[in-house]
């Protein structure tokens, strides 16, 4: 969402509230302003970092279309990819037959394994453009997803592929804590699905909103998550945990939309607004 569609969000919902007869007071507008305004910025800093992945993705791509999917420089260009974000764990090379053809680092038990049946390594070969997957599970702990570009031949055949591992919720908490440092705001990134890939409770992450009974006493967060699901941006509101605690609180979201190659992810600013 550009930075002009935040303002006329706000500006839309400060109209609903002095349509029903009910104007907000100047400190409520200036919490929404700044929500939006950290919103705005965020999403910013987030596209960005995406996008500095998916550019390396791309050009380790083309010089491997140079290089062959194999050989002694193969594992420097790797090595480079590696380094467009801190969030980037793995870069590796795919071959049409599914296989891993290089690694980096090198993973034993990666390298030379099948990745055929995987959805986005399937997609990238099928639609034979750029991909981004959604949240996987690793198998050491934690989260991760992929994304990869299609590696053609010198006669525009597809011989492979470039997949970058990168952890969202690393890559969302690098620009999220400092922005709410000091603030009574908290974020969350989650999929339009509900999955969460990040949150102030380092718990949450993984979890999905729409199916884990931990929400089900909670219809109101069920249907905020719905609401993220359907919409690109907006603003509600819901009764759950304060993060970190037992207690049930009120809060107030505003979210918008980052992401790449068809694959979105809802971003929210949070805060509470009373017991």
């Amino acid at each position: 969402m550009k930075p002009t569609s935040l303002i006329a969000l706000l500006a839309l919902l400060a109209c609903c509230t002095m349509g029903a007869g009910c104007v907000q007071s100047p400190a409520s507008d200036d919490t929404d302003a700044e929500m939006l305004s950290l919103l705005n910025t965020m999403q910013s800093e987030i596209d960005g970092a995406l996008t500095a992945i998916d550019r390396s993705a791309e050009m380790t791509a083309a010089n491997l279309s140079l290089t062959g999917l194999a050989g002694p420089g193969v594992d420097a260009l790797l090595s480079e990819a590696l380094q467009s974000d801190p969030s980037v764990i793995t870069a590796t090379v795919i071959a049409r037959n599914g296989t891993v053809a290089a690694v980096q680092p090198y993973i034993d038990e990666l390298a030379g394994a099948d990745l055929g049946d995987q959805a986005v390594v399937q997609e990238v070969f099928t639609r034979e453009a750029p991909v981004m997957s959604d949240l996987f599970a690793l198998r050491q702990g934690g989260y991760a997803a992929t994304i990869e570009h299609p590696v053609f031949s010198s006669d525009g055949e597809v011989i492979g592929a470039v997949s970058l591992a990168f952890q969202p919720e690393v890559l969302v908490r690098r620009y999220a804590e400092p922005a709410v440092a000091g603030t009574p705001y908290t974020v969350m990134a989650l999929q339009p699905g509900g999955l969460v890939l990040y949150d102030a409770d380092p718990g949450e992450i993984g979890k999905e909103t729409l199916n884990d009974t931990l929400y089900a006493d909670f219809p109101e967060l069920l249907d905020a998550a719905r609401q993220y699901a359907e919409n690109r941006s907006g603003h509600t509101t819901y009764s759950f945990y304060a993060a970190g605690s037992g207690t049930v609180v009120r809060k107030e979201a505003y979210w918008t939309t980052v992401g790449l190659h068809r694959t979105e992810w809802r971003l929210s600013v949070i805060r509470e607004i009373g017991a």
